[in-house]
């Protein structure tokens, strides 16, 4: 296909899990998935998933004029059992939206396995070598915000040195056995759960206490331990799950904390872990519900049709997860549901208290997990104070002007956002969308427009300059608290979402409040123009 154009610009390996991006895009033709596929000597074939539709502005700018250019980048992360190393065959499989597919072969000289070298050898020639080019586009384009943004992002939390001898692992870390300290487990992929965190554990360090962050860093596929004393903090690179139990041994840890397990590999062994840590080191257990994984590897309850699934019987979550490839399903290898069930039960069972942020999520919860004693379970909604936004005046109301807030990928709404501008098209309407972030997924410029990433500090003039005056909340899932919906309300704005979640929760007592009735766009899409209407009387 001469009008396709592709690239794998990283590939990393360990442990059997698959980390890449790249991009991929075709003049004419629409991609709706891309897969990293190996075909074994033996003929059997697995897939990983990847997540399509991030915007590559260093791909539109060199592909000056294809439309289909700016959202063509990919991210693929997960857990295969094939060996690429010993024979077998790597593909990009892409798939097109009338049903035609192209396998593209990868060549195994491009993959770098980290099997061979240590996380503080990174990055490698190769992967470095991707980053730079993508730098130098944007330097040629003078996008030096969104170079450094990119480079903050990369390079966050890469741990810095390594911990591999627990015997010396006090000193190295320079600490004593009776020093007070507080574990959290917790992904480092940013968002409302990392922001939980970071309040939490300053407010255990102003308690005096060391705390330790058991993360998973997947740009180099690596387990680390964030050691944050005082004002200093440092990221080391250990072995893994088993290594970490005999090094919790040696320190005095009064607490554990699980934020979210969510992009760790072996996700299966976290429930294991933590009821080894809990049996080992008779701490007080604190679980936090930023999301389902608890309930499904499928955190945010989107099932094989990329639908919210509302947790039905777990017969048929079992044939789901089968099929399902949201979220970070692929690293469960063993895909047992009733497996899955089973090891988060007992984590739930052993501890001291489950602590959610909206009834909502505690319902769901309780749905999942029918015969647990859920008694020790708090709902304790999310403290805003931070939230300093006064009220925002939209600079013109006589238009419909939507605006959505955030990086909107599948979970939080981009195909309604892009079925909602083909609508408005089709219907010839002059109503503009506004993305107060990005957007996953190609929409129409002429109706669509992107900010691209902000300053959370921006967030009000931006949506004053923007002239939108709706506010969009296009979440397909039942978010356990949101701190946009929040910052929204709290700017005084009129806000619409589907009825899920803690944000429905939170907008029924709202005044300028529309809970949308159904996911049907061309009724969502009416609901927002009597909404309009409504809050401006026009």
């Amino acid at each position: 296909m001469e009008k396709l154009h592709w690239s794998v610009d990283s590939l990393v390996l360990r442990n059997q899990t698959y980390f890449g991006f790249g991009w991929a895009f075709h003049e004419e033709k629409v991609i709706v998935g891309v897969k990293l596929a190996v075909k074994t000597k033996n003929g059997s074939f697995q897939a990983i998933p990847a997540s399509y539709g991030n915007p590559r502005e260093d791909v539109s700018s060199h592909f000056s004029g294809k439309q289909n250019a700016l959202h063509s980048g990919f991210v693929m992360y997960g857990s295969c059992k094939a060996d690429a190393e010993n024979g077998d065959n790597l593909f990009l499989l892409i798939e097109f939206a009338d049903g035609a597919s192209v396998e593209l072969p990868v060549s195994v000289s491009s993959l770098i396995s980290l099997e061979k070298t240590s996380a503080n050898a990174l990055p490698l020639a190769k992967q470095f070598w991707a980053f730079f080019k993508r730098g130098l586009s944007l330097i040629r384009q003078l996008k030096f915000k969104l170079l450094v943004e990119k480079i903050q992002r990369y390079t966050r939390n890469r741990p810095s040195g390594s911990l591999n001898d627990v015997s010396n692992a006090r000193d190295q870390l320079g600490v004593t056995g009776s020093q007070s300290s507080v574990l959290i487990i917790d992904h480092d992929l940013g968002g409302g759960a990392n922001h939980y965190r970071e309040r939490l554990v300053a407010e255990k360090i102003q308690e005096g206490k060391v705390v330790y962050i058991f993360s998973f860093h997947i740009a180099t596929l690596s387990y680390v331990l964030m050691v944050r004393k005082g004002a200093t903090s440092e990221t080391l690179s250990i072995p893994g799950y088993e290594f970490l139990i005999e090094l919790c041994k040696s320190l005095k840890i009064d607490e554990i904390v699980y934020n979210t397990g969510v992009s760790f590999a072996r996700s299966e062994e976290i429930p294991q872990l933590i009821i080894e840590l809990k049996k080992e080191l008779n701490s007080k257990l604190l679980l936090l519900v930023h999301d389902f994984f608890m309930v499904c590897p499928s955190h945010f309850l989107i099932d094989d049709t990329n639908k919210y699934c509302g947790i039905p019987d777990l017969s048929k979550c079992q044939s789901c997860l089968l099929n399902n490839h949201n979220g970070f399903t692929s690293l469960f290898s063993a895909r047992d549901m009733h497996q899955w069930r089973a090891l988060w039960g007992t984590v739930l069972s052993v501890a001291d208290e489950v602590r959610t942020f909206s009834s909502n999520t505690l319902e769901l919860l309780c749905k999942a997990y029918p015969s647990i004693d859920l008694s020790r379970a708090v709902v304790k909604p999310h403290v805003v104070e931070y939230i300093d936004f006064g009220a925002v005046k939209p600079s013109q109301t006589s238009e419909l002007r939507i605006g959505v807030v955030g990086q909107i990928g599948l979970h939080k709404g981009a195909q309604i956002v892009q079925r909602l501008s083909e609508e408005i098209m089709s219907q010839q309407l002059d109503i503009k969308i506004v993305i107060i972030g990005s957007i996953e997924t190609q929409c129409d410029a002429s109706v669509v427009t992107q900010t691209g990433h902000y300053k959370h500090d921006d967030l009000a003039k931006l949506i004053e300059s923007s002239g939108v005056n709706v506010m969009l909340f296009p979440s397909i899932w039942p978010e356990t608290f949101s701190y946009v919906v929040q910052e929204l309300m709290e700017m005084k704005l009129p806000v619409a979402s589907f009825d899920l979640g803690a944000p429905a929760e939170r907008l029924a007592s709202y005044q300028k409040a529309l809970i949308l009735k159904n996911f049907d766009v061309p009724s969502v899409l009416s609901e927002l123009v009597m909404f309009h209407k409504r809050i401006y009387s026009v």
